[in-house]
């Protein structure tokens, strides 16, 4: 019986929403998305902790990294999801879902759907129908039970006297989170000629908000990560951080997702990268997963920006086949482009996983 630590993503003081620019596409900064992968956010982890303390290794790492690298971690995290109010969204997971045959969901809204409630994903890893009723938000992308969606917070719970109907449908027109463009000019410096551009942004709505899931294996780690989730969030996660975005404080919590056993499979909650020992585990036709390239840009010590190396990683929502209970695990990699760069970069591919039983759909 998993239980996680939730840490859920608040505005800080006299703040009242949440905005963040999370690049997806090369050098652009139009594009940004709603959600940040686990490898980004551990490697954010790791600058704050090698900016917060002197104790680093021969090769420049800091010392909050090393039972990581030896294969030992004192704790596994989830990638950043959306969370509304308390309720905490999860992935899809990369299963067959069905429909009860009185759903009010249609079967092509599928294509929409990333996240469920916690209630519709246990519902989907044990292969059960999902409810009649189902509250889908944000354009589809969202799906609640009406239970859950009666306990969120104002503006998405039913009003006073207000019809079901009239509540369903005020629900399908208010936002959880809109992805803006602000413009910006910039200027020449010798011939003062504007140039003008636009930045992606990801504004969340009052009480809506983002949620990492921890897994604490050494609970000494506990408060380390959170002085370091602290330091985070003053200083701000994702990019264009001098415009005020990324900033946040943090609230805890705890969630418990218990299946019944065995369990023969396992449900990604993070991005995997597999060691050499455990491809066998993509290999199976049992499994269910998606690949998700990570590159992107990084700034080194010495000031210089350079451009690091590309992984494959397994995405969150993967479903891989399991044998003896045994979760994956993953490891991290070091993605600096060449010897010239005097520290390493990591990357996280340490899998947070849930187990679940092994599901048999009817043809």
């Amino acid at each position: 019986m998993p239980t996680f630590t939730v840490y859920r993503l608040v505005p800080p003081h006299n703040t009242a929403t949440l905005a963040f620019h999370f690049g997806r596409q090369g050098i652009g900064l139009e594009e940004t998305s709603e959600t940040l992968a686990s490898d980004s956010l551990f490697a954010a982890l790791v600058v704050q902790a090698a900016l917060s303390t002197a104790e680093v290794g021969d090769d420049g790492a800091p010392a909050w990294v090393r039972p990581f690298m030896h294969g030992e971690p004192p704790l596994r995290h989830s990638s950043l999801l959306p969370a509304i109010g308390e309720l905490p969204l999860l992935p899809r997971p990369l299963l067959p879902l069905r429909l009860a045959e009185t759903a009010t969901v249609q079967a092509k809204q599928l294509k929409k759907l990333r996240y469920l409630s916690p209630a519709l994903f246990a519902a989907a890893c044990r292969g059960e129908a999902l409810p009649a009723t189902i509250i889908a938000l944000q354009q589809g992308k969202v799906w609640l039970t009406e239970a859950e969606a009666r306990c969120l917070p104002t503006p998405w719970r039913p009003a006073a006297n207000e019809s079901d109907e009239a509540w369903r449908k005020r629900l399908k027109v208010t936002p959880l989170w809109q992805i803006e463009a602000t413009p910006h000019v910039a200027l020449d410096r010798l011939s003062a000629a504007s140039a003008y551009y636009e930045v992606g942004r990801v504004v969340f709505a009052a009480a809506v908000g983002l949620h990492v899931l921890v897994a604490f294996h050494d609970l000494a780690a506990q408060p380390v990560f959170e002085r370091l989730l602290t330091l985070l969030g003053e200083s701000g996660l994702g990019g264009k951080r001098t415009y005020g975005y990324g900033v946040f404080a943090w609230q805890r919590s705890t969630l418990t997702i218990d299946f019944p056993t065995p369990h023969r499979h396992a449900v990604l909650l993070s991005r995997y990268l597999p060691t050499p020992a455990e491809l066998a585990l993509v290999r199976d036709p049992r499994s269910t997963y998606q690949l998700v390239s990570s590159s992107g840009w990084f700034l080194a010590a010495n000031g210089v920006t350079y451009r690091r190396q590309t992984v494959m990683m397994v995405s969150e929502g993967s479903v891989l086949a399991i044998n003896d209970g045994q979760l994956p695990r993953g490891h991290i990699i070091d993605v600096r482009p060449n010897d010239t760069v005097a520290h390493p970069i990591y990357r996280s591919g340490m899998a947070l996983a849930v187990p679940a039983p092994e599901v048999a759909f009817e043809s």
